[in-house]
């Protein structure tokens, strides 16, 4: 089993066809299906399902297979940076989240600015977290933080810090001013939800079913912030929000007091395995934990 085999065998899937991968190559598909024969041969498992007249489509192996030759291959590329040295020009790539990073924007400034031969890329739409962590584990992801609430582990992980969700109304809305507001009280009243590709959706929808608060009434679902605020401020609906967003960047909203605390969310970080090598990946780490 070369490295040659395995770089061909991730990247027919990543380009997601044997002929894409030629062509991207710049190799016949005679010679990525050889390589990929015999890759197989010598791990004694069908990597792809083939049927004439559809692409290749990967098995359970070939995914199995496909998760560990992404990791070894990342293991191998890193290697060859450490040999080359800490201060080669490369690139990491950062998945999180939109609110996550503006908490970060002056501690990766002073990372650049102490590293500028690290390009950073960022990815603003994370996975869900089983996803996410695959993706670090692969090295397809060289650093991501993620969101985590009670019952919900993430393996490999560290947690860097805590947030807190609120439920926020406009300063004439029914509930505004109220104590121990309920779950069914909530639910008397129309919400705005972020739509239901948003990342974070996932995060809001998991607090308000762990508080038994499910929105029974949706006014809108949008991702338009301005748009959300809007109606909450003209008292048509709640919102669930990041508290911190709120009090620092939109003033003039109430903080529902429920009868039952929102659930704390946890900042969970992961990098890629061999993070520990990687002296650069290290700084970058240790950047993101200072003090903003």
């Amino acid at each position: 089993m070369t490295i040659r085999q395995m770089t061909i065998f991730a990247a027919v899937v990543r380009h997601g066809s044997f002929r894409a991968c030629a062509e991207k190559i710049g190799v016949s598909q005679v010679v990525i299906s050889a390589h990929i024969r015999e890759l197989e041969s010598r791990l004694g498992a069908v990597l792809f399902q083939r049927r004439p007249g559809h692409a290749a489509e990967l098995t359970e192996q070939g995914q199995h297979a496909f998760n560990r030759i992404s990791a070894i291959l990342t293991d191998i590329s890193d290697l060859r940076q450490e040999l080359a040295g800490e201060h080669d020009r490369r690139r990491f790539t950062i998945t999180t989240y939109s609110f996550i990073m503006l908490k970060w924007q002056d501690r990766l400034d002073r990372f650049r600015d102490a590293r500028p031969h690290i390009d950073l890329h960022i990815d603003l739409a994370p996975p869900d977290n089983a996803t996410l962590a695959l993706q670090v584990q692969r090295g397809d992801v060289d650093l991501a933080c993620c969101f985590s609430m009670a019952g919900e582990e993430m393996p490999e992980s560290t947690v860097i810090s805590e947030e807190r969700l609120a439920i926020y109304v406009g300063p004439d809305h029914p509930l505004a001013g109220r104590t121990k507001v309920t779950a069914q009280d909530l639910q008397a009243h129309p919400a705005i939800m972020l739509t239901a590709d948003n990342p974070q959706r996932r995060l809001t929808d998991r607090a308000l079913d762990l508080i038994g608060a499910t929105p029974a009434k949706v006014l809108m679902e949008t991702n338009a912030l301005a748009l959300m605020l809007s109606n909450v401020r003209r008292n048509r609906a709640w919102i669930c929000l990041f508290q911190d967003s709120v009090d620092e960047m939109v003033p003039g909203l109430s903080m529902v007091d429920l009868d039952r605390p929102m659930p704390p969310v946890q900042v969970c970080m992961l990098t890629r395995p061999s993070a520990r090598h990687d002296l650069n990946l290290r700084a970058l780490q240790a950047v993101i934990r200072s003090p903003a």
